[in-house]
């Protein structure tokens, strides 16, 4: 009888633990983390401003084409990673007589174009 009493309070045990746990939703293997998508105004906007002053910043007496607004940078976003990937010396490498770009700047771009050149 004492056995009995025994395997049914650890049976009624379980069954409250096994209730009460909290669970969490557990990322799988096939599910990248998600993470903010990267934008013309908050991410790009202040590398043009940082890395492509004045030549393509018309309020700052650039005279190439206008990387100022999103309209007229995501008209050529994948253009521009195509050319910031380029290394000195290369035909087309921007920023022209510059240094290039670090990864983590060229990264900033490349996400922006695959994440769909979003204004915001």
């Amino acid at each position: 009888m004492k056995n009995i009493f025994v395997i049914a309070t650890l049976f009624i045990v379980l069954i409250f633990a096994a209730c009460a746990k909290k669970t969490t939703p557990t990322q799988t293997a096939a599910e990248p983390p998600k993470t903010k998508a990267t934008s013309f105004v908050t991410d790009v906007q202040p590398l043009i401003q940082a890395k492509c002053s004045p030549c393509h910043l018309p309020s700052k007496g650039g005279f190439k084409t206008s990387f100022e607004t999103y309209a007229a940078a995501q008209k050529y976003a994948a253009a521009m990673v195509v050319r910031i990937e380029k290394n000195p010396g290369e035909s087309g490498f921007m920023p022209f007589k510059q240094t290039k770009l670090s990864a983590e700047e060229i990264a900033v771009f490349k996400k922006w174009v695959s994440d769909g050149a979003l204004e915001k």
